[in-house]
């Protein structure tokens, strides 16, 4: 009859047992000095030993040639027999098929017989938990005092469903779950002893996905073995799990952090070969977990991970592309969608719920423009370059202008110097040289408000120019509502204006938002100034009107690059604050030429 890998290889003295030291050294103390329980109670997961180790403790305490330490000999005819389980005086009992009354009655009729060929008669009851109550109630009297000659051995995965009264009688003894190293290296003792070789990282990865449990390891190691194949591989091992492992995540997590379509493909993928969502999750949870760690502690982080040194060094690697906040939101999006998993969530779902995690985020939707700007913005010097050696061949057509109006000699004119970091030497309302250049092209055009405009140029990013006559209709994403907003604002209409003038001359600008539109050309009421101009009361206004007050100049007028000239007569604060309002800016210094102390007007914020 052909058993089992696990039964095969089941531990047969205490020695065997594989990282449950603290629960061995102690049965074996008790049974060296003849101090045993009448009764105990092993706890613990699914596959962890207990069953064994029972079996174990009924050889020691019935194996005539016993060591001075505990230990069976596992040689003895009572051994044999105990691990063939022919032995008449160790009886197992699955505590799930017999949770009845009548099955303890019965037990109770032959518990007061003495034993047939060792000194003990040994109950093992397998999942006690499973009992009835009115079962309990039926062996408690029993296991408060039983016969001289009788040991019980009650395990359970789940020992808080015992009643209070069986446990206070037994002696608990917790059994933890078996360390992923301890599995990988008792798996390694069985594949030699078989004669199979398999890779390491095969071997890591079984014992990962056995959650503790050596019997379930062993069974998959036994599912290998009996593949015939001369080595086996981590890609053999991932057929066998079907997908899903740490491995295929590991794989997806660069493209998780840049949010590219990697993520989509990838996941689709697994959930074709069977990935279920709540083990996709939790793999997810603990692959973060492990990254988190990483950036936490550091490298003394990361050997405390029970990981292999592959593993360690791909951790090592991506702890120093993700921040703690990500790591953290990735985790708890994990722990709130699992308990839904559970219920019935399809797999399908989950996806879509990692794709907005991961890709369409508003987060790495701004990255992704931030990153287009600064790219632009880095070439930036190239195309001004190039283009300033093609104004040198061909003149610049430059749009007409009106003549000046020379103001009256005044007896004496101030200058005070701005200087804010927000200040431009180009004006708000006039195109810039690179668009100018661009040839009626809208992508150039775009392009080149990135030097000059990066506001807007965020904002037309994302849109395409459709020519249809002597229009030209700018259209916007439906989901860009914010973009449209940010281009229908009267300066950006009036910087879109002159593009449209020195551009595309003799055609109207239009654009277009779903439902929305909104005419660039056209736009303002005669005699008012767009730049200054905000609708609906924007903080942005400088008068109500669009002429300048008092008679006097207009801002646009008396502003030259960073100087503003106060007109005779003129408080010069006053003629700041005016100016103040049409840039929409904060005061940080104001200070007069030539002179060291600086002069701050009143209402204005100074260093």
């Amino acid at each position: 009859m052909h058993l089992s890998l696990y039964r095969r290889h089941r531990p047969g003295v205490f020695s065997e047992v594989v990282a449950q030291d603290a629960a061995v050294s102690l049965l074996r103390r008790e049974i060296a000095g003849g101090k045993n329980s009448h009764a105990y109670l092993f706890s613990g997961p699914r596959g962890c030993g207990k069953t064994t180790l029972a079996r174990i403790v009924a050889k020691a305490l019935n194996c005539p040639n016993r060591s001075e330490e505990g230990e069976p000999c596992a040689k003895c005819s009572q051994c044999i027999s105990i691990a063939s389980g022919d032995n008449l005086d160790v009886i197992e009992i699955d505590g799930a098929s017999n949770r009845g009354i009548d099955e303890i009655r019965e037990l109770k009729e032959h518990i007061s017989l003495s034993p047939f060929s060792g000194m003990y008669k040994v109950y093992i009851i397998d999942e006690v938990h499973m009992l009835t109550d009115p079962a309990f109630n039926a062996l408690l009297k029993t296991l408060e005092e039983p016969p001289r000659t009788v040991v019980f051995i009650l395990a359970t995965t789940e020992p808080h469903k015992v009643p209070a009264t069986i446990r206070s009688r037994c002696q608990h003894i917790p059994f933890h779950r078996i360390p992923v190293p301890a599995i990988v290296e008792c798996m390694g003792k069985v594949s030699a002893l078989e004669g199979a070789v398999i890779e390491q990282e095969a071997l890591w990865e079984m014992a990962r996905e056995s959650d503790g449990s050596l019997r379930d390891a062993l069974s998959l190691l036994e599912q290998a073995v009996t593949s015939g194949l001369p080595t086996v591989s981590l890609e053999d091992i991932r057929g066998i799990l079907g997908g899903g492992g740490r491995s295929d995540l590991e794989r997806l997590v660069p493209a998780m952090r840049n949010g590219s379509a990697e993520v989509f493909r990838g996941f689709s993928e697994l959930l074709q070969r069977g990935l279920t969502a709540e083990r996709f999750l939790e793999g997810l949870f603990l692959l973060f977990r492990d990254i988190l760690v990483a950036v936490l502690w550091g490298e003394e982080g990361i050997r405390s991970l029970p990981l292999s040194e592959e593993e360690r060094a791909f951790i090592r690697q991506e702890s120093r592309h993700w921040r703690e906040p990500e790591l953290w939101k990735v985790l708890n999006f994990c722990s709130a969608t699992i308990p839904r998993a559970r219920y019935g969530l399809k797999a399908e779902v989950v996806l879509g719920m990692v794709l907005g995690l991961f890709v369409l985020s508003p987060a790495k939707t701004e990255e992704r423009v931030q990153a287009k700007v600064a790219s632009d913005l880095n070439e930036g010097v190239i195309l001004a370059k190039g283009r300033a050696q093609k104004t040198e061949q061909k003149p610049e057509q430059k749009p007409e202008q009106k003549p000046e109006q020379k103001p009256e000699q005044k007896p004496e004119q101030k200058e005070y110097e701005v200087s804010s970091p927000g200040n431009k030497e180009v004006s708000q309302g006039s195109a810039p040289a690179a668009a100018v250049s661009s040839g009626g092209n809208w992508e150039e055009c775009v392009d080149a408000m990135a030097s000059d405009n990066l506001p807007l140029y965020c904002a037309c990013v994302t849109t395409r120019a459709e020519r249809d006559g002597d229009s030209l209709v700018v259209l916007f994403p439906e989901d860009r509502q914010f973009s449209f907003e940010i281009a229908a604002s009267p300066r950006s209409l009036a910087y879109l204006d002159s593009i449209r003038l020195d551009c595309f001359p003799g055609v109207q600008m239009k654009l277009v938002c779903g439902d929305r539109s909104i005419q660039v050309a056209g736009n303002f009421p005669a005699g008012k100034d767009p730049q200054s101009e905000e609708q609906d009361g924007s903080p942005t206004s400088l008068h109500s009107s669009g002429e300048a007050p008092s008679g006097k100049s207009p801002p646009s007028e008396r502003v030259r690059g960073k100087h503003i000239e106060a007109e005779d007569g003129e408080n010069p604060q006053e003629c700041f604050l005016e100016i103040q309002k049409f840039f929409n800016a904060d005061l940080l210094v104001l200070k007069e030429e030539n002179s060291d102390e600086p002069d701050t007007p009143e209402g204005a914020v100074a260093e």
